[in-house]
């Protein structure tokens, strides 16, 4: 069995990655956005914030 932090931190990075490609699809879309496009991108925003922070939680947690 792999170990728990590990398992955690891969999740988090595939997170990323499908939210990179979600924003950069959003960027790149010009003219055809759709409705509520902007609201879905600023959702994206908010959850990388929360990785971050789960990030950053997770390596204050090592040091200890």
């Amino acid at each position: 069995m792999q170990n728990p932090l590990k398992e955690r931190i891969a999740k988090l990075r595939d997170e990323i990655a499908q939210i990179s490609e979600a924003s950069r699809l959003y960027l790149h879309g010009g003219k055809k956005k759709r409705p509520g496009a902007a609201g879905d991108h600023e959702r994206r925003l908010q959850r990388l914030q929360e990785i971050l922070d789960e990030l950053m939680a997770l390596s204050d947690w090592k040091k200890l």
